[in-house]
């Protein structure tokens, strides 16, 4: 009877984990078709962003790939290249698990600079342009190499970002520009909550 009632909940812990890395695999899917028309889906030989401590931590599922456009573009430094942005998805089986790994990350963010949960920050050092947006049980993360930054495209990527990955609970975090400022834009969490810390 207790190895019955054992596999029954080992299976429907399957499932339910199953089922949510099925619905984000639809959700990161959504966000490359939305985007193949201007945009190639590269999945080889990716460097991108040093996501600090995030990149050691264990999860259910763990996506990287890189969208660059198919024309070329003048950059700020006045070269002509494809313009890209590195996407990275991590999903937890659990919201205790994304909260321990959030609790690791911070102090040791992307680049390896810390930041506190809910502050903002004017300057963060050597941190290209991002967006995080952490929902439900997953993190997605944008970055974008700081010579290809400029205000208008950034909005539109994390105006993607959001569609795709976030929800009305969605936290977001965005680095808006070369080294900052970063900014907690949306439901950003207590200082004072000890959840992060």
């Amino acid at each position: 009877m207790l190895r019955t009632l054992t596999f029954i909940l080992l299976s429907i812990a399957s499932i339910s984990i199953w089922g949510q890395s099925n619905d984000l695999q639809q959700r990161i899917h959504g966000f490359q078709t939305d985007l193949k028309e201007g945009y190639v889906v590269k999945t080889l030989n990716l460097n991108g962003e040093n996501l600090g401590a995030l990149e050691a931590e264990e999860t259910a599922t763990r996506t990287h790939f890189k969208m660059e456009a198919r024309e070329k573009s003048e950059d700020n430094l006045g070269r002509s290249i494809k313009r890209s942005v590195h996407v990275q998805v991590f999903s937890f089986e659990s919201l205790d698990d994304l909260n321990w790994a959030m609790k690791r990350w911070l102090p040791d963010f992307i680049d390896h600079s810390a930041v506190r949960p809910g502050r903002d920050v004017k300057n963060v050092p050597n941190v290209d342009p991002s967006v995080v947006v952490i929902d439900g049980t997953s993190i997605a993360v944008l970055t974008q190499s700081c010579n290809q930054f400029d205000l208008e495209s950034f909005r539109d990527w994390r105006q993607r970002m959001l569609t795709y990955f976030g929800s009305a609970a969605a936290v977001v975090i965005e680095v808006q520009g070369c080294e900052g400022p970063l900014m907690w834009t949306k439901n950003a969490p207590d200082p004072k909550d000890r959840t992060w810390k």
